[in-house]
C-alpha cells in the first residue's frame, strides 16, 4: 500500500497542469494553483487502490512468475504523458476524458496479458467508484454548491449523480481498474486460491 502510496504521490501535482486548464479550479488552503493536497490526494488513491480488492475480499497474494513487468510500466507511464499531450493539447479532448480513457486502456492491456487479474479489475473499479460516490456524497452535503463552484461544468457533460460529476465516477472506475491489478502485474504475483471469496461484513 505504501509502495503504491509513493509511486503515484507525485502525479498527483503534475496532473493538475492539466485539469486546472479545462476541468477545475479548486480553492486550495494555501491559495496557489497546485498544492500540498493535490499529492495528498493522489498518496491516498494509490494506496487504496492497490489494495482495496485483497483487503475487502481478504486475498494473499504468491509469487508463481519469477518475471518482473517493470519495463512495461514504464512505457505506461510514457505512453501514458504522451496521450495526455497529444488528446489534450492538439486534439483538444477535455483532460478528464483523456486521463480516464488512458487508464481503462492501460487496465485492459494488464488483462489481456494476465486474465487471472480480471476479478481484481473488476471489482477494485467497482468499489473505488463506490467509494468516491460516497464521498462525493458526504463532501457536497458539507459544502452545498462546490461543484457548481469549482468543476468547469460548461466544459463537461454537466451530469451529476448522487452529488458527483458522472466524470468523476469515470476517472475513479478507469483508476481502479487499472492501479487495482498494476502492482500484481509488475512483481508477476498470483492470487492463492482459497474459499474466502467474500467481501468482510464483520467477525465472528
Amino acid at each position: 500500500m505504501l509502495l503504491m502510496s509513493f509511486l503515484v504521490a507525485p502525479l498527483g501535482p503534475l496532473s493538475e497542469f492539466f485539469y486546472l486548464k479545462d476541468y477545475w479550479q479548486p480553492q486550495l488552503m494555501n491559495g496557489w494553483k497546485i498544492g500540498f493536497e493535490d499529492f495528498l490526494f493522489a498518496f491516498c488513491i494509490g494506496g487504496i487502490a492497490g489494495v482495496l480488492y485483497e483487503e475487502i475480499f481478504r486475498k494473499k497474494t504468491i509469487r508463481k512468475q519469477p518475471h518482473r513487468n517493470f519495463s512495461i510500466i514504464i512505457w505506461f507511464a510514457i505512453i501514458g504523458l504522451l496521450w495526455m499531450l497529444i488528446g489534450n493539447l492538439i486534439l483538444g479532448i477535455n483532460s478528464i476524458y483523456v486521463s480516464a480513457s488512458g487508464f481503462i486502456l492501460a487496465g485492459i492491456i494488464i488483462l489481456i496479458l494476465r486474465k487471472d487479474l480480471i476479478k481484481d479489475a473488476f471489482f477494485s473499479a467497482i468499489l473505488l467508484g463506490t467509494l468516491a460516490l460516497f464521498f462525493y456524497l458526504v463532501f457536497t452535503n458539507i459544502f452545498p454548491g462546490i461543484i457548481q463552484k469549482w468543476w468547469l461544468l460548461h466544459n463537461i457533460s454537466g451530469i451529476i449523480i448522487l452529488g458527483a460529476p458522472i466524470e468523476e465516477i469515470m476517472w475513479f472506475f478507469g483508476w481502479g481498474l487499472f492501479a487495482g491489478p498494476a502492482y500484481e502485474f509488475v512483481l508477476g504475483s498470483k492470487y492463492k486460491e482459497g474459499p474466502l471469496d467474500l467481501p468482510v461484513v464483520g467477525k465472528v
